[in-house]
């Protein structure tokens, strides 16, 4: 009996215990992280930007138009969007199939980049802020990530969509993702080059790691960095969605 009474007592004091630091550690945890107050929580300490999650700011998903080669402005289904090519813009093809209209990119002769932007407003894709793509790649197509920041800086991802028999989506959340300074203009990068520069060149190359501010993009959109390699090697991107903060444009 006394051995029962002592363990009661240890036990009270435990919860009594246990209530004091959740009360201390401002509530009671609900399942799955989120903490009272609208706060995801890690021991304690609040997560930043995780009381609400990043909106769908766009879904492009292509018009239900027949094969055009080269794709042009009208075939965004989205027409607040402005659609930039950057490389072989002739050789980039909305293309059509019963089920799904997508990019065909495996005519290109050189590296090419697929954006879009909107007039009225950047993005801020921080705070979980996202993009997805809707993609079947083939023949070692790995679709990056490409953006264009309101300084006018030009970056792609490291990482990429994969190849698949199928269309697949996938997620890529901008503040995860490793990022690559793009080589945009023919520029040398010292003065022992021997081939001269041509102006009218877009390299879309890949150089030194990149650090962009994600508060301010001014275009968004994917290339795989790759030069076409007919059907059996070619990236099709049937839809991208962007997921974050709209921010108005200083007038």
């Amino acid at each position: 009996m006394a051995r029962q009474k002592f363990a009661l007592v240890i036990g009270s004091i435990a919860v009594a215990g246990f209530v004091a630091v959740m009360h201390a550690q401002g509530g009671a945890v609900r399942p799955g992280g989120a903490a009272q107050g609208g706060q995801a929580r890690v021991g304690g300490t609040p997560i930043p930007g995780s009381a609400e999650p990043p909106k769908l700011i766009f879904r492009e998903g292509w018009t239900r138009a027949p094969l055009s080669q080269p794709i042009t402005q009208e075939n965004l289904g989205n027409q607040n969007l402005t659609l930039h090519i950057y490389g072989d813009a002739a050789q980039i093809r909305k293309a059509m199939h019963p089920l799904d209209d997508y990019t065909y990119t495996g005519e290109t002769t050189t590296h090419w980049a697929l954006t879009v932007s909107d007039k009225a407003n950047l993005w801020d894709v921080t705070r979980g802020g996202k993009i997805r793509f809707k993609t079947q790649n083939t023949g070692y197509r790995f679709l990056h990530v490409v953006i264009k920041t309101a300084d006018g800086k030009y970056f792609a991802s490291e990482e990429g969509a994969g190849e698949s028999s199928v269309f697949i989506e996938t997620d890529f959340v901008f503040q995860d993702l490793h990022w690559r300074n793009l080589l945009m203009t023919d520029t040398p990068s010292n003065a022992s080059n021997r081939r001269q520069p041509d102006p009218k060149r877009i390299p879309i190359v890949p150089t030194s790691k990149g650090t962009p501010d994600l508060t301010q993009i001014d275009e968004v959109g994917f290339s795989d960095l790759m030069e076409g390699g007919w059907i059996p090697a070619t990236s099709r991107v049937a839809a991208f969605e962007l997921y974050g903060k709209v921010v108005p444009r200083a007038k």
